[in-house]
């Protein structure tokens, strides 16, 4: 029963900073482009500090939800593309195959019962980020859509099991796992897959 509600306060929190993201996308349109450097600082430290205020329930959904809008700022220009060149069906679309993936993986862990915590699923999952950090840092001086779209297939694989091993951790540490720090988790995870799919769908259709 504390399993299901701690989920269920998780998914509230996860899809409010959902909602603030939209809301960031929206408000993009009037951020200066010379911003962009500066907000991707502020997001890296406000991820840092979502965690050290994660005891603290005040600051806690300040931080979180100031980096969602953020977040929101910073995928606006990407979205807007594909709706500057008409290609507006794949944002929807990438979202809602975003969103399919969520709920069934949630679905599977929950009702399954799975525990991933204790495997060692987190070290193949983080030697695959660190792999994709490497790639896209790379691809910045290739500029291979190709190689980018290969990337971006690793991150859809990646973040899917990123899923799995979060809801998986909040399920069995209800009580070691702060709701704010993982309703996050769940974002970065939800954020990554989707704008992957941007790019795998907007390459397959020839919009990359």
């Amino acid at each position: 029963m504390e399993q299901t509600s701690f989920l269920t306060r998780v998914l509230t929190i996860f899809s409010l900073s959902l909602i603030v993201a939209v809301l960031g996308v929206y408000m993009s349109r009037y951020v200066p482009s010379g911003y962009y450097l500066f907000l991707v600082i502020l997001e890296f430290i406000l991820i840092f500090a979502v965690n050290f205020a994660s005891k603290r329930p005040t600051l806690a959904p300040i931080f979180l939800f100031l980096f969602t809008f953020i977040s929101g700022v910073m995928i606006g220009p990407l979205i807007y593309v594909f709706f500057n060149i008409g290609a507006g069906a794949i944002v929807f679309e990438a979202l809602s195959i975003t969103a399919i993936i969520f709920i069934l993986l949630t679905s599977i862990v929950y009702f399954f019962n799975i525990n991933l915590v204790n495997s060692k699923i987190w070290i193949f999952l983080l030697v695959g980020l660190i792999g994709i950090i490497i790639a896209s840092i790379v691809n910045i001086f290739l500029r291979n859509p190709l190689f980018n779209f290969y990337i971006s297939v690793v991150v859809v694989l990646i973040f899917s099991g990123y899923i799995l091993y979060d809801i998986s951790n909040i399920l069995e540490n209800p009580n070691m796992t702060n709701e704010y720090v993982a309703a996050l988790a769940l974002y970065l995870d939800f954020v990554n897959i989707f704008i992957a799919l941007l790019n795998i769908l907007g390459f397959l259709q020839g919009k990359d």
